[in-house]
């Protein structure tokens, strides 16, 4: 016999994202498979969705990754992918005031495919990585303009980076 699917997955409702900050205690990010991007400052006592206030987020998109800042508190890079309803649009999105103001830093004039990871280097703040659906993106300027990374890494789906520590390389 068959079996019904009663998960609730297609409830959406799945945090997919979560963040602590490293500079300061009690701020942790969260993002949802149903486009909600929640931070609590009291360290989970309340919660504030911040999705409401970023004006061209897509609804019922996923924010599969949130980036707080390694340097300032409140300062944080949202990762969103609209692609299950048919947008392939990047979109990422920063905060410097704890979700207050939002800006979108990507669109299609800046890169190719949906966003899927970000990265900042923590000794050089203006130094960020972008993961798209077509590739490696590297901004120098804080994000105001982006080339693709072509030497020695191919067209691929970029799904996640870090900095290590160690050895201070993406």
């Amino acid at each position: 016999g068959l079996t019904y699917d009663v998960t609730g997955a297609e409830n959406h409702t799945c945090i997919l994202s979560i963040a602590p900050s490293p500079v300061e205690e009690g701020v942790i990010w969260a993002g949802t498979d149903d486009g909600n991007i929640q931070l609590t400052t009291d360290g989970g006592e309340s919660w504030t969705n911040c999705a409401p206030l970023i004006k061209e987020l897509p609804s019922g998109a996923w924010v599969p990754q949130i980036v707080p800042s390694e340097s300032k508190a409140g300062e944080a890079w949202v990762v969103v992918n609209n692609y299950r309803q048919n947008d392939y649009a990047p979109y990422l999105y920063h905060s410097s005031d704890y979700g207050k103001r939002w800006k979108r830093v990507v669109d299609e004039s800046h890169v190719e495919g949906y966003v899927l990871s970000f990265a900042q280097d923590p000794e050089e703040s203006r130094l960020q990585f972008l993961g798209t659906e077509q590739g490696l993106w590297v901004s120098i300027d804080g994000g105001a303009q982006w080339t693709k990374w072509t030497v020695g890494y191919p067209t691929v789906p970029t799904m996640d980076m870090v900095i290590q520590p160690r050895g201070q390389d993406l």
